[in-house]
């Protein structure tokens, strides 16, 4: 499990800071994910659907990306996704912020592993994950 937090502008939804989040993913992040799908297609694992910027809608049930949305309320957007190998969710939340002054983002990520499998591909990937992961969600809030 891992967590990334920011600060975003007073009242932004957890909506908002999902779509914030997906439309502002750098390019260079689709190529890597376009890799890992080569790579890891046939051993069975999901691969992600690119969805153009101008068509992300936050809605329950859309795949947006390595998952599927799953629950979608002003304080937090669920998505994740099931295989043979591993499930994991991802949660878009925001709670105000320690200062009390705005609104922190949270963007939390959940494993769990079915197979050896499973482990061994998150293993594989961690290094990027934990590059990409904190990097995507600071980049919601750049200018």
């Amino acid at each position: 499990m891992d967590a990334v937090a920011v600060d975003l502008p007073a009242g932004t939804s957890a909506i908002e800071f999902t779509r914030m989040v997906f439309t502002g993913t750098p390019e260079w992040v689709h190529r890597l994910l376009a890799v890992r799908d080569a790579v890891f297609a046939p051993f069975g694992l999901q691969s992600q659907n690119r969805v153009p910027t101008e068509d992300i809608r936050i809605e329950p049930g859309l795949k947006m990306g390595p998952f599927r949305l799953l629950m979608v309320s002003e304080e937090e957007v669920l998505g994740g996704d099931d295989d043979k190998h591993l499930d994991f969710r991802t949660s878009f939340a925001v709670r105000p912020s320690s200062s009390g002054e705005g609104t922190e983002g949270v963007c939390t990520t959940v494993v769990r592993f079915h197979r050896p499998a499973g482990r061994l591909y998150f293993k594989a990937i961690q290094p990027l994950h934990h590059l990409i992961v904190p990097h995507v969600v600071a980049g919601a809030v750049r200018p």
